[in-house]
């Protein structure tokens, strides 16, 4: 019997894991804004540098939802999240950038789950990180269970604020052939 093809468009994927996203960020957008893991402490609770309010934290989150529902370039959105936010240009770029990645790894991560197909993931550390951090730790740990949580304690990346690390598929489950007897 000859394997079932199967016809996968790009842009269908894309999109795809762009509406898995945009729910992602309809439902988890800002819930570190205004606390400690933003300004780069450990923890995650209140942020004296970072001050913000539920309601900021809940229009961050219809904005970056927004986003995804249609093509946004990054420029209008930090500036839709600094004037929401009261927020310099530098915390606007900062909330608009992590957020995003926040919502596209988070978004790969679900689609992922949801296919059953994927059986691990790697961090893959980026070429911008500057000294060692806990995504090398993270890029030590190899691959894991796709589920389970690298040594920072996420599913995905980011680890921290400024992170421009990846989450790569490191191997597929074994797919089931029909028996030719």
């Amino acid at each position: 019997m000859e394997p079932k093809k199967i016809h996968v468009s790009v842009s269908a994927v894309i999109s795809d894991v762009n509406l898995v996203a945009m729910k992602w960020a309809r439902d988890h957008a800002g819930e570190r804004l205004g606390t400690k893991w933003y300004d780069g402490e450990a923890g995650t609770g209140p942020s004296e540098k970072w001050p913000v309010s539920e309601s900021v934290r809940l229009t961050i989150r219809k904005i970056m939802t927004e986003a995804f529902s249609r093509e946004t370039c990054m420029s209008e959105l930090i500036e839709r999240i600094r004037v929401a936010g009261g927020f310099t240009e530098e915390q606007a770029r900062t909330v608009a950038e992590t957020e995003t990645k926040f919502a596209q790894c988070h978004g790969n991560l679900a689609a992922w789950k949801r296919t059953g197909v994927v059986k691990s993931i790697k961090w893959l550390k980026s070429s911008l990180h500057k000294g060692r951090d806990v995504c090398d730790l993270n890029l030590e740990a190899g691959a894991v269970l796709l589920g389970q949580t690298f040594p920072s304690g996420d599913e995905v990346p980011p680890a921290h604020i400024g992170c421009c690390c990846s989450p790569c598929i490191a191997e597929l489950n074994e797919t089931k052939q029909p028996n030719p007897g």
